[in-house]
C-alpha cells in the first residue's frame, strides 16, 4: 500500500487550510487517503510518475495541483476552489491552472472518437483544425471549419476524453464511500453531523452530468432562449454535428474574464456587473417554475469577447432553483430587512427539504445573524448564504440540492468577480437589479391576486403591505434589542431570547 503522507499528510494539508477550517484537517487527510487508496495500480503509477517529474524542489501547492490534474473529481474541486480568497494566493495561483489546461489527449484519439460518433467528417463538410485548444476535467476542445451551409464557418468540438466515463464512475463511487466514512467518524473528528453521504451523493449526481453531453446540448439551447434578450451575453450556438459524446458549437472568440487586461477599469467593472446580472440575478429573479442556472462558472468557462460581451461556456453542469426556494429566500431577506426573527425562521423552514430542523438551534442561529444586521450589516445574498450555511451546520437544515449547488455558484463567483474588478461586489449590484425588476412588475401587480408570488422578485402584494407596516417599527425594534443586549452585557445577565 502506498504511503501518501508526503503528499497529503497532516503537515501538508494543515499548511494550506485557512485558519477557520483547521479543525477539518484530519477528515480532509483521511478522506483523501480513502480516495487515493481506491485508485487502480496504473492510476497510482501515473500519479507517482507525475510527482517525480516535478522534481525535489516542487512546493506542496504544485504537487497537490498535479494530483488534481490526474483525477477528474479532484480536478473539479480544484476549479471550484481556484478563486477562493480564503486560500493563500500561492495555492490559488496554482489551482487556477485547472481552469483550462494545455491539451494532452493525442489528436489521433480525438479523431477516433469523432469518427465513431459522427462518421467521416469530410462527408459532413467539416475539416478538423488541430491542435486542440484546451483540455478540462472530462473533455477536450478542438476547432473545426465548415465548407458550406448556413451555419457559422468556424466551430469547436467538445469531445469526451477516451475512457473518462469509467474513470469518473469509479472516482464517484469512492466519493460516496468517503461520505459514509465521515458519517461514521463525526465524533472522532469532532465535526458537525451533516449526513455527509447524502451531501456527497448530491455532488455525485452533479458530476455525473459532466459526461452527459446530450444534456449539455439541451442546456445550451435553453440558455440561448433565456439570454436571447440580454445584449451583453453570448451563448454558443449548438451545431448539428452532435452525439452523446460530442458537442459541436459555434466558435466564440475571447479570453478568460479574469485575464481581460486590455479593458479599462470602467469596462472591467461593467464586465463584473454583467457576470452578477447573468449568473446570479437572472436565475434568482426568474419567473420560471424551475430556473436553470450555470452551475460551474469558474473563470475558464467565462470569456470576455472582443466586443466586450460575456460568453458563458460549458453548460454540462447546470442546476435548477425552484420557485419555492426562491420565494423562501426572499422571505428570509425580508425578515432580515425588518429584523423579524419569525419571518426569517419561517423562510428557512421553507428552504428545508424534509422539514426536520432543530428549532432551538434555528432560533439561536437566527438571533446571531439578525444581531449582525442590527450592528450595521446588510441583508443581501452574502448574509443570506452565511445564514443558510450556519443553519445547515447547527440547525440540521437539509436544503434541496439545487439550492446547495447555487450556494456553490455564489461562492465561486465571489472570487471571480473580485478578480475581474475589486470595486464590484454582488451585494452592491443586486439590490439595484431587484428594484428595477420590481418596478417592471408594477403594471402586472395591479391585476394580480393579493397573495400571488408568481413574480420574479418572489414578493406578493400582501408581502409588500406587511413590509411597509413593519419597516416603520424596525428602527425602534433595533434600538430595543441593542439596548437589551447592552444591559445584559453590563449586568452579566443572559441576553433575552429574540
Amino acid at each position: 500500500m502506498t504511503d501518501w503522507d508526503w503528499l497529503i499528510g497532516d503537515a501538508v494539508i494543515g499548511s494550506i487550510l485557512p485558519p477557520e477550517y483547521a479543525r477539518y484537517r484530519r477528515p480532509v487527510v483521511e478522506g483523501l487517503r480513502h480516495f487515493l487508496g481506491r485508485l487502480r495500480a496504473g492510476e497510482i503509477a501515473g500519479i507517482l510518475a507525475g510527482q517525480a517529474a516535478l522534481g525535489p524542489t516542487a512546493t506542496a501547492e504544485e504537487r497537490l495541483v498535479d494530483l488534481a490534474e490526474r483525477c477528474p473529481v479532484l480536478h473539479k474541486i480544484g476549479q471550484v476552489l481556484a478563486r477562493d480568497r480564503r486560500l493563500s494566493a500561492e495555492l490559488r495561483r496554482h489551482l487556477q491552472r485547472l481552469e483550462s489546461l494545455p491539451p494532452t489527449t493525442p489528436v489521433a484519439a480525438i479523431e477516433a472518437v469523432l469518427a465513431a460518433e459522427l462518421g467521416r467528417l469530410d462527408r459532413l463538410g467539416v475539416t478538423l483544425e488541430p491542435p486542440a485548444l484546451a483540455e478540462a476535467s472530462v473533455a477536450v476542445v478542438i476547432p473545426f471549419s465548415r465548407h458550406a451551409g448556413p451555419e457559422p464557418r468556424r466551430g469547436v468540438f467538445k469531445v469526451l476524453r477516451p475512457g473518462i466515463e469509467e474513470k469518473l464512475s469509479r472516482e464517484l463511487r469512492s466519493l460516496e464511500d468517503i461520505g459514509a466514512f465521515l458519517d461514521d467518524s463525526c465524533a472522532r473528528f469532532e465535526i458537525p453531523a451533516l449526513e455527509y453521504r447524502e451531501v456527497f451523493e448530491q455532488v455525485r449526481e452533479s458530476l455525473v452530468s459532466e459526461v452527459d453531453l446530450a444534456g449539455e446540448q439541451d442546456h445550451l439551447r435553453r440558455a440561448a432562449a433565456i439570454y436571447a434578450d440580454a445584449p451583453d451575453v453570448v451563448i454558443p450556438r449548438v451545431l448539428p454535428y452532435c452525439s452523446p459524446r460530442v458537442t459541436a458549437m459555434e466558435w466564440v472568440d475571447g479570453r478568460k474574464v479574469t485575464d481581460a487586461g486590455p479593458l479599462s477599469p470602467g469596462h472591467r467593472r461593467r464586465l463584473a456587473e454583467v457576470v452578477i446580472e447573468s449568473l446570479i440575478a437572472a436565475p434568482a429573479l426568474s419567473t420560471d417554475e424551475d430556473a436553470i442556472f450555470h452551475a460551474d462558472p469558474h473563470a475558464g468557462n467565462l470569456l470576455a469577447t472582443p466586443d466586450r460581451r460575456l460568453a458563458i461556456l460549458d453548460w454540462s453542469l447546470a442546476g435548477r432553483l425552484g420557485r419555492g426556494d426562491r420565494a423562501a429566500m426572499t422571505q428570509v431577506m425580508l425578515g432580515g430587512l425588518t429584523l423579524d426573527p419569525g419571518s426569517v425562521r419561517d423562510g428557512l423552514r421553507g428552504l428545508s427539504a424534509d422539514g426536520r430542523l432543530d428549532d432551538p438551534a434555528l432560533a439561536a442561529v437566527t438571533a446571531e445573524h439578525l444581531r449582525t444586521l442590527r450592528h450595521g450589516g446588510f441583508p443581501g445574498f452574502s448574509w443570506l448564504m452565511g445564514l443558510v450555511d450556519d443553519a445547515v451546520l447547527r440547525a440540521r437544515l437539509r436544503a434541496h440540492s439545487g439550492l446547495m449547488l447555487f450556494r456553490k455558484v455564489l461562492h465561486t463567483l465571489e472570487g471571480v468577480v473580485a478578480d475581474i474588478s475589486p470595486d464590484v461586489q454582488a451585494d452592491r449590484v443586486l439590490p439595484a437589479i431587484f428594484l428595477r425588476r420590481f418596478v417592471s412588475e408594477i403594471p402586472a401587480r395591479l391585476a394580480a391576486p393579493y397573495r400571488s408570488r408568481r413574480f420574479g422578485t418572489g414578493l406578493s402584494n400582501e408581502d409588500l403591505a406587511i413590509l411597509l407596516v413593519q419597516l416603520s417599527s424596525t428602527p425602534a425594534r433595533a434600538f430595543v434589542e441593542n439596548t437589551l443586549e447592552l444591559l445584559a452585557a453590563l449586568g452579566g445577565r443572559p441576553e433575552p431570547g429574540l
